[in-house]
Protein backbone atom coordinates (compact mmCIF):
# COMPACT_ATOMS: atom_id res chain seq x y z
CA UNK A 1 0.00 0.00 0.00
CA UNK A 2 2.78 2.52 0.51
CA UNK A 3 3.65 1.85 -3.50
CA UNK A 4 0.50 3.07 -4.22
CA UNK A 5 0.68 6.99 -5.64
CA UNK A 6 -2.99 7.36 -5.17
CA UNK A 7 -5.96 5.50 -3.98
CA UNK A 8 -9.83 5.85 -3.27
CA UNK A 9 -12.05 4.01 -1.73
CA UNK A 10 -15.65 4.68 -2.22
CA UNK A 11 -19.42 3.30 -2.76
CA UNK A 12 -22.65 5.09 -4.84
CA UNK A 13 -23.22 7.60 -1.58
CA UNK A 14 -19.61 8.68 0.12
CA UNK A 15 -16.16 8.52 -0.09
CA UNK A 16 -14.60 5.87 2.67
CA UNK A 17 -11.05 6.84 2.48
CA UNK A 18 -8.52 8.65 0.08
CA UNK A 19 -4.61 8.28 0.13
CA UNK A 20 -3.07 11.47 -2.01
CA UNK A 21 -5.86 12.38 -3.62
CA UNK A 22 -9.52 14.44 -2.98
CA UNK A 23 -11.90 13.17 -6.01
CA UNK A 24 -15.34 14.45 -6.44
CA UNK A 25 -17.91 11.63 -5.13
CA UNK A 26 -19.81 12.32 -8.57
CA UNK A 27 -16.86 11.80 -10.90
CA UNK A 28 -16.16 8.25 -9.43
CA UNK A 29 -19.85 6.88 -9.72
CA UNK A 30 -19.42 5.93 -13.41
CA UNK A 31 -16.56 3.11 -12.07
CA UNK A 32 -19.30 1.20 -10.63
CA UNK A 33 -20.68 0.67 -14.67
CA UNK A 34 -16.93 -0.29 -15.94
CA UNK A 35 -17.31 -3.73 -15.47
CA UNK A 36 -20.30 -4.02 -17.98
CA UNK A 37 -19.37 -3.96 -21.12
CA UNK A 38 -15.47 -4.01 -22.60
CA UNK A 39 -15.92 -2.37 -25.44
CA UNK A 40 -17.50 1.06 -23.72
CA UNK A 41 -14.63 0.63 -21.05
CA UNK A 42 -11.57 0.57 -23.07
CA UNK A 43 -13.15 2.17 -25.64
CA UNK A 44 -13.57 5.64 -22.87
CA UNK A 45 -10.69 4.63 -20.75
CA UNK A 46 -10.65 6.06 -17.05
CA UNK A 47 -10.61 9.75 -15.65
CA UNK A 48 -9.22 10.13 -12.54
CA UNK A 49 -8.80 13.35 -10.84
CA UNK A 50 -8.27 14.97 -14.21
CA UNK A 51 -5.37 12.77 -15.96
CA UNK A 52 -6.99 10.32 -18.67
CA UNK A 53 -5.89 6.41 -18.64
CA UNK A 54 -6.28 4.30 -21.41
CA UNK A 55 -7.54 1.06 -20.03
CA UNK A 56 -6.14 -2.30 -21.70
CA UNK A 57 -7.52 -4.96 -19.60
CA UNK A 58 -11.04 -5.64 -18.29
CA UNK A 59 -11.46 -9.13 -15.96
CA UNK A 60 -14.06 -7.72 -13.65
CA UNK A 61 -14.11 -7.43 -10.89
CA UNK A 62 -10.85 -6.22 -12.27
CA UNK A 63 -10.00 -3.40 -15.01
CA UNK A 64 -6.81 -1.51 -15.74
CA UNK A 65 -4.45 0.70 -17.70
CA UNK A 66 -2.33 2.98 -17.72
CA UNK A 67 -1.06 6.82 -18.88
CA UNK A 68 2.16 8.12 -19.94
CA UNK A 69 5.17 6.11 -21.73
CA UNK A 70 7.47 3.88 -20.48
CA UNK A 71 9.70 6.63 -18.71
CA UNK A 72 7.04 8.48 -16.31
CA UNK A 73 3.89 5.95 -16.54
CA UNK A 74 1.25 5.90 -14.33
CA UNK A 75 -0.97 2.83 -14.06
CA UNK A 76 -4.51 2.61 -12.38
CA UNK A 77 -7.15 -0.34 -11.52
CA UNK A 78 -10.51 -0.08 -10.58
CA UNK A 79 -11.56 -3.13 -8.46
CA UNK A 80 -15.52 -3.83 -7.59
CA UNK A 81 -15.68 -5.20 -3.99
CA UNK A 82 -18.89 -6.02 -2.25
CA UNK A 83 -18.94 -5.05 1.74
CA UNK A 84 -19.90 -7.40 4.48
CA UNK A 85 -23.51 -6.05 4.25
CA UNK A 86 -23.31 -6.80 0.50
CA UNK A 87 -23.26 -3.48 -0.75
CA UNK A 88 -21.26 -2.14 -3.85
CA UNK A 89 -17.71 -0.84 -3.23
CA UNK A 90 -15.18 0.43 -5.36
CA UNK A 91 -11.55 1.17 -4.96
CA UNK A 92 -9.35 2.83 -7.15
CA UNK A 93 -5.45 2.85 -7.16
CA UNK A 94 -2.61 4.49 -9.04
CA UNK A 95 0.84 3.63 -9.04
CA UNK A 96 4.23 4.99 -10.65
CA UNK A 97 6.79 3.37 -12.19
CA UNK A 98 8.99 1.36 -11.49
CA UNK A 99 5.71 -0.58 -9.80
CA UNK A 100 4.03 -2.49 -12.34
CA UNK A 101 0.72 -3.88 -12.32
CA UNK A 102 1.86 -7.26 -11.42
CA UNK A 103 3.11 -6.00 -7.97
CA UNK A 104 0.30 -3.61 -7.56
CA UNK A 105 -3.03 -5.13 -8.01
CA UNK A 106 -2.18 -8.60 -5.66
CA UNK A 107 -1.80 -5.77 -3.01
CA UNK A 108 -5.11 -4.41 -3.86
CA UNK A 109 -6.80 -7.66 -4.13
CA UNK A 110 -4.98 -8.48 -0.57
CA UNK A 111 -6.43 -5.06 0.58
CA UNK A 112 -9.46 -5.72 -0.04
CA UNK A 113 -9.74 -8.90 0.94
CA UNK A 114 -8.18 -8.21 4.51
CA UNK A 115 -10.25 -4.90 4.84
CA UNK A 116 -13.65 -4.65 2.78
CA UNK A 117 -15.25 -7.52 1.51
CA UNK A 118 -15.07 -9.40 -1.08
CA UNK A 119 -14.24 -9.01 -5.33
CA UNK A 120 -16.86 -10.22 -7.20
CA UNK A 121 -17.66 -10.14 -10.72
CA UNK A 122 -21.05 -8.67 -11.75
CA UNK A 123 -23.13 -11.36 -13.08
CA UNK A 124 -24.15 -8.74 -15.89
CA UNK A 125 -20.07 -8.13 -16.94
CA UNK A 126 -19.80 -9.11 -20.90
Amino acid sequence: MNEWHKAVIFSGTELIATRNCQPALDDLKSYFSACDNRDLTIGKGFVFTGDHFEVHRWHPPLVYGRRGDAETGEGICFALAYDKNGEKVGMIITYLLPIVSARAIPQQINFINEHIGELRKPEAAS
